[in-house]
């Protein structure tokens, strides 16, 4: 029995036979064609060989998962270009790949590394396809990112911090610090404030400390190039750690006056390392345990030599 938009099988075939360009003035036919065909294994074979330059009607179309279900994702796989970014041509790709819950689903939104050129991961992660997914299908997701946090992959533990969930039960280590500097980096949080370690174009001070079983990381920088008035530069900065209540757990953004603004070096114009103790948090009496005056930009932190011997002064 046919439902609603499908045309008898041996019509479909015969349409899709000779065809071998999705475009613009037969895109309705082709697209009926392609939803009346016997199984996902054939739509698959068809699919591939066609190319594709125009979109089904719809942006939000996901038709085809509707029709054959979690089969499509080898044809999906073959919208993965040479440099692993996902081309989203017809726009029907993204939307279907979200429908589908296999772990082979995960496995190509995870090869991914962006859509239509916009970088998927490593600075940042608006419209992340990892994130987007792994919230529609957050047991399959836990499930997949946990393997690959035990075989050793940083960017797995970033995507399990962001979901609300430590690699294991364990005390804090170093490599849990890492990924939550990561998730942030990579904006994989949902929260309107962006909660990255700053771009290239700021002089970042590091300030790490701990008390007893705690530990902070602020990362401090000048905002602002006037003196005084409603817009004066400020000590602007990030406060990470195992106290720090923010817009997201562990992080809060940090702001407050200049010791001097006129200072020849950054230290000078942030002051003592101390001021930046209070947005840590921690309990008296705090040790602070290292300070970098001047850290590199590291889109990935985990990546970051300096990140790392940051992660095991505050987390020994």
């Amino acid at each position: 029995m046919l439902v609603e938009g499908q045309m008898p099988l041996a019509e479909a075939r015969s349409i899709l036979g000779s065809a071998r360009v999705f475009g613009k003035d037969d895109a309705d036919r082709l697209w009926a064609a392609l939803l009346s065909l016997a199984d996902a294994a054939e739509l698959v074979e068809v699919a591939s060989r066609l190319r594709w330059e125009f979109h089904p009607r719809g942006f939000d179309n996901t038709d085809l998962h509707a029709r054959y279900g979690d089969g499509i994702v080898p044809w999906l796989a073959t919208r993965l270009d040479g440099d692993g970014v996902l081309q989203n041509m017809p726009w029907c790709v993204v939307p279907c790949l979200l429908r589908c819950a296999s772990r082979e689903a995960f496995e190509l939104a995870w090869r991914a590394t962006g859509i239509d050129g916009r970088t998927a991961w490593g600075g940042c992660g608006d419209g992340d396809l990892v994130s987007a997914w792994s919230k529609r299908h957050p047991e399959v997701a836990q499930v997949e990112l946990a393997a690959r946090v035990t075989a050793g992959e940083a960017r797995a533990r970033a995507y399990m911090r962001a979901l609300g969930r430590r690699t294991d039960g364990a005390p804090e280590t170093a490599d849990d610090m890492l990924a939550l500097l990561d998730a942030c980096a990579a904006r994989l949080f949902d929260t309107r404030v962006r909660l990255a370690p700053p771009s290239a174009g700021h002089d970042v001070r590091a300030v790490a400390a701990r008390s007893g079983d705690d530990w902070g990381l602020a990362l401090e920088w000048v905002d602002g190039t006037r003196p005084s008035g409603m817009f004066a530069a400020r000590a602007a900065g990030l406060a990470f750690g195992s106290r720090v209540r923010g817009a997201v757990e562990g992080v809060a953004i940090t702001s407050r006056s200049l010791a001097d603004f006129h200072g020849a070096t950054l230290d000078a114009r942030l002051g003592a390392p101390e001021l930046a103790l209070p947005a840590l948090a921690l309990v008296a009496p705090a040790t602070i345990v290292a300070v970098v005056p001047h850290l590199a930009y590291a889109p990935v932190p985990s990546a970051s030599p300096v990140f790392q011997a940051l992660a095991r002064a505050v987390l020994r």
